[in-house]
């Protein structure tokens, strides 16, 4: 007979790492609409496109902080806490070294 998985628990997925991983989609929403911005305006986007990358920096770098004090919530999934905290990390990262080379 194959070994089935089952979860029988009471367990729910964090608050934090829900609202890290929404924050994390918006983080890419707010990139890929500062991307499309700059082509449409044949890189002279200007404070359009800065200002829409600097919020995406901000949301990431907040998102990533929400999802690590999320750990914090006891008796919880912390799938959503661990995808929200690696992608807001890693749109941070982009952010900032894009920041330095637009410098």
């Amino acid at each position: 007979m194959a070994g089935h998985k089952y979860k029988f628990s009471d367990k729910k997925h964090s608050v934090g790492g829900v609202i890290s991983s929404i924050m994390a989609a918006a983080s890419i929403a707010l990139l890929v609409l500062a991307v499309r911005a700059s082509f449409t305006a044949r890189g002279e986007g200007g404070t359009i496109v800065g200002s829409y990358a600097l919020t995406s920096l901000t949301v990431a770098v907040f998102g990533c902080l929400v999802g690590i004090l999320s750990y914090r919530e006891s008796d919880r999934y912390y799938t959503f806490s661990f995808l929200g905290t690696l992608i807001n990390g890693i749109m941070a990262v982009i952010l900032v070294m894009l920041l330095i080379v637009g410098l």
